[in-house]
C-alpha cells in the first residue's frame, strides 16, 4: 500500500499549501484523498471523515474495525450489526464526528471539498467549529496529486502488470465464436491472478466496434477487436488499449492501419517531455494519423490520451478543447487511433509514461504486435 513515509511527506505539503492560503484546517470526504495521506484504503460505501489543522494535529472517524492508516487520532463509529450492516452509516459517523468537536477550538479558515461533503456533516461542522469562511480545496488536491511520488508509482506499475496480465487471458479466450462476455471474463481472470489478489477490471470489451462494454455476442472472424481496458488495484488505476484480430489475416489494410498507429504512438511518446502544452500535441498526434490516407479525413476523433493515478482520468488531459502543461512526475496515458469501417473497424493503442526532469519513462512495457487470434 501507500507508505507511512510518503503520507507523512504529502500531508507536509499539503499543510504549505493550505498555509499558503491562509487556512486553518481542511476537512477531507473522498476516499481517494483520505487513502492518499494516510495510507488507509476505506470502503468507498462507508463514509470517511479526516480533519487535518495546519498548524497542528489530524484525526479520522473510521468504520469500526477498520482503524489504521497514518493519522495523529482515529475514532470509530459502528456500521455494522453482527454482520448486517447499517443502513444509516453516514448518521453514525456524523454524530462521532459532532461529539469529537465539541469544544475544539474555532476554525476561522476551513478547506472543504464541494465535490463530496454531505450536508449532514457541513451542518455539524457549522455549529461546531464555526467556520467563518469555507474555501473550497478540490483544484488545490487535483494539483498535489499531479507528481506521483515512489511509492505512488510503485501501486501504478502493480496495476499496470495486473491489466498486461488480462490482455493475455484475453488474446488466448478470444476466437471466432466466442462471446465478448467470455473474452471480458478471461480478462477479469487473468487480472486478478496476475495481481494476486482481488482487482476490479473491466473495459471497452466490444469487438468490431469503436468501444463499448462486452455483450453476449459471438465475435466474427476478420475483426479488428479493440480491448481498452482499466484495473484498478489497491487504489490506484491502469489505462490501456490493445488490438487483436479475429481469425487468421490480417489483410493489408488492416495492417498497415495497425503499423500507422503503433508509430504514432511511439513518435508521440518520444514528444512527452516536461513543459510540452497537451493541446498541441493533440494537434501533432491528430497530424500524424491523418498521414495515412485512410485516416486523412477523419484523424483523431477522440482525445489523446489523459494523466491516470488515484482516478482513472486526471488532468491534464490530451484534448483538442482543454489540456495543460506537463509537469515532471505526471503519469500519462497516450492513446493514439484510427478507425476504417473496410477495415472491420479500427486500432487504439494506449500506452502509460511517468514524465521524467527530461522526458519520459514507459511504464507499460511490452511488445505491440497485431496479434491473430484464431
Amino acid at each position: 500500500m501507500l507508505t507511512p513515509e510518503g503520507c507523512r511527506s504529502r500531508q507536509q505539503r499539503l499543510r504549505h499549501r493550505l498555509d499558503a492560503l491562509r487556512l486553518d484546517a481542511a476537512v477531507l470526504t473522498d476516499h481517494r484523498d483520505v487513502y492518499y495521506l494516510t495510507g488507509r484504503l476505506f470502503p468507498e460505501r462507508l463514509p470517511i471523515f479526516l480533519l487535518l489543522e495546519t498548524r497542528g494535529s489530524s484525526w479520522l472517524v473510521a468504520p469500526q474495525e477498520m482503524e489504521g492508516g497514518c493519522v495523529e487520532e482515529i475514532l470509530t463509529y459502528p456500521w455494522n450489526a453482527r454482520g448486517t450492516n447499517h443502513f444509516d452509516p453516514l448518521r453514525r459517523l456524523n454524530a462521532v464526528v459532532a461529539r469529537r468537536a465539541v469544544g475544539a477550538k474555532p476554525i476561522r479558515r476551513l478547506g472543504w471539498q464541494e465535490e463530496s461533503l454531505p450536508m449532514a456533516l457541513a451542518e455539524t461542522i457549522t455549529g461546531t467549529m464555526a467556520p467563518a469562511k469555507w474555501v473550497p480545496v478540490d483544484e488545490l488536491l487535483q494539483d498535489l496529486q499531479r507528481s506521483k511520488d515512489p511509492d505512488e508509482v510503485n501501486l501504478l506499475r502493480r496495476s499496470i502488470a495486473a491489466n498486461l496480465g488480462a490482455y493475455a487471458a484475453a488474446c488466448a479466450a478470444i476466437r471466432p465464436g466466442a462471446t465478448e462476455l467470455e473474452v471480458l471474463a478471461a480478462g477479469r481472470r487473468g487480472a486478478m491472478l496476475t495481481a494476486g489478489e482481488k482487482v476490479f477490471h473491466d473495459g471497452d470489451y466490444q469487438s468490431g466496434a469503436y468501444n463499448g462494454p462486452a455483450r453476449d455476442r459471438p465475435i466474427e472472424p476478420g475483426e479488428l477487436y479493440i480491448i481498452d481496458a482499466w484495473t484498478c488495484c489497491r487504489g490506484y488505476w491502469s489505462d490501456l488499449s490493445r488490438v487483436f484480430l479475429v481469425g487468421e489475416g490480417p489483410t493489408d489494410l488492416q495492417q498497415s492501419v495497425f503499423n500507422h498507429i503503433a508509430g504514432v504512438q511511439r513518435r508521440a511518446g518520444e514528444m512527452l517531455r516536461p513543459g510540452l502544452d497537451t493541446t498541441e500535441l493533440w494537434r501533432a498526434m491528430d497530424q500524424m494519423i491523418r498521414e495515412h490516407p485512410a485516416l486523412a479525413d477523419t484523424g483523431l476523433i477522440h482525445h489523446g490520451g489523459h494523466a491516470i493515478g488515484l482516478r482513472i482520468h486526471e488532468p491534464p488531459d490530451i484534448n483538442r478543447d482543454r489540456g495543460g502543461v506537463l509537469q515532471s512526475g505526471d503519469v500519462l496515458c497516450l492513446e493514439p487511433g484510427g478507425y476504417v469501417s473496410e477495415a472491420r473497424l479500427g486500432v487504439r493503442i494506449e500506452n502509460t509514461y511517468l514524465i521524467t526532469q527530461t522526458g519520459a519513462e514507459l511504464l507499460s512495457q511490452g511488445g505491440i504486435e497485431l496479434r491473430a487470434c484464431p
